[in-house]
């Protein structure tokens, strides 16, 4: 059996832990104390427990042993591209740069601040041929509709106006028709003093008479005449009234139409004026621009990564999909340092963790196993016949 024949070697201890209280956790204690070596059940127990160990521990250095690979040949890589010659790193530089670039590009895109949210824009998208159009329509009937308003004001005081004076004219017209009454009543008087006087007196009144009805005809002509007049105005008023009513009626049909066209378009675009709108459109623009930018830095992106790609692996670099994320290392010597640093220290790292895993493969659970074989001869065959099952799944037992 290659383990059985592989067995006797020196073991290495397993390093301690970085802190003293963890210490203990890192060593496996192997003890055979209240072990009960003639119970069938409790010796295959423990031989299969240091088996599962080494499983473990071998499952673990195999990973390990791959991670260690990558990290090795990542740092030759790195040698590789540091010893390539001047026009060829030239070559690798300059795409390395335009990556970056672009790298910016799509980092300023998503770092800016006037970014419309993506329902204003699809809705912006979906209506962008109307757009312009809209605007105009809306400027132009948010002016129609100041017109339309003034117009409505300028009637309605007009209309105002007539109604006033036409309360003038009925009030001048009623007062007209009173003060005839009163004419002829104050007529009537005088004429019935007269009679008295010129009866009872026996005065001479036809003077009277003469003046009196001089006065009244004076009076009622003038108020005939006020009278008449009024009713004439009365009658322009009143077709005048009648006309604004007519153009106001006109007007507002105007306006309830302008302003429902001014409420579906703000409905359309959901906005509540037209200098909204132009501001949105203009984000829209803008944004459409950006977007394209974004687009076109991505897509260099993707070509200039494959541009890399391509190249690292034409000079044979092994892992070369891996310096588009880190082609700032190309271009700065400090960040190869510092990435060259890091994967010394994880190299470091892994070689700890496969020594250790080294000693419990073959050597403290490998050695206890043969210890139990030499001890106890009777039960070798059992433990060889354990051993080789495991030999099975693992070959470099």
């Amino acid at each position: 059996m290659g383990f059985l024949e592989n067995i006797f070697g020196k073991s290495r201890p397993a390093e301690a832990a970085g802190k003293a209280e963890y210490e203990n956790w890192n060593d496996i204690v192997y003890t055979r104390k209240d072990l009960d070596i003639d119970d069938p059940v409790q010796r295959r127990e423990y031989i299969g427990s240091c088996l599962q160990q080494m499983e473990e521990a071998a499952r673990e250095l195999d990973g390990l042993e791959m991670e260690y690979y990558d990290v090795t040949s990542h740092l030759r890589d790195m040698e590789e591209i540091d010893a390539l010659p001047e026009p060829q790193r030239q070559e690798i530089n300059e795409c390395a740069q335009k990556i970056i670039d672009s790298e910016q590009k799509r980092e300023k895109f998503s770092k800016r601040k006037s970014k419309m949210t993506e329902d204003e824009y699809e809705r912006m998208e979906r209506l962008q041929s109307e757009a312009k159009k809209g605007i105009k329509k809306l400027a132009e009937a948010e002016d129609y509709q100041k017109k339309i308003k003034n117009d409505l004001k300028r009637l309605d005081g007009e209309h105002q106006a007539y109604i006033f004076r036409e309360e003038e004219l009925l009030n001048s017209m009623d007062n007209c028709r009173k003060l005839i009454i009163v004419v002829a009543i104050t007529l009537a008087l005088v004429f019935g003093l007269l009679i008295v006087l010129h009866n009872v007196l026996k005065l001479n009144v036809a003077y009277g008479y003469m003046i009196s009805v001089l006065m009244a005809a004076i009076a009622l002509t003038y108020l005939f005449i006020r009278n008449s007049n009024a009713q004439i105005e009365l009658k322009g008023v009143t077709k005048s009234i009648s006309r604004l009513i007519m153009l106001q009626n006109q007007v507002k049909i105007r306006y309830v139409n302008n302003t429902n066209l001014i409420d579906y378009l703000c409905l359309k675009f959901r906005v509540n004026n037209a200098r909204e709108l132009k501001a949105l459109y203009e984000k829209y623009l803008q944004e459409v621009k950006e977007r394209e930018a974004y687009e076109d830095a991505q897509k260099n992106l993707d070509v200039n990564q494959k541009d890399l790609i391509y190249m690292l692996k034409r000079l044979r670099i092994k892992d070369p999909e891996i310096w588009v994320h880190q082609v700032e290392a190309l271009l700065s010597h400090n960040e190869e340092v510092e990435i060259r640093h890091s994967l010394n220290v994880q190299r470091q790292s892994l070689r700890r963790r496969m020594e250790y895993n080294r000693d419990v493969v073959a050597g403290n659970a490998k050695r206890e196993i043969e210890d139990m074989a030499q001890q106890y001869p009777e039960y070798t065959q059992e433990i060889l016949d354990m051993v080789s099952r495991y030999e099975e799944k693992y070959p470099s037992f």
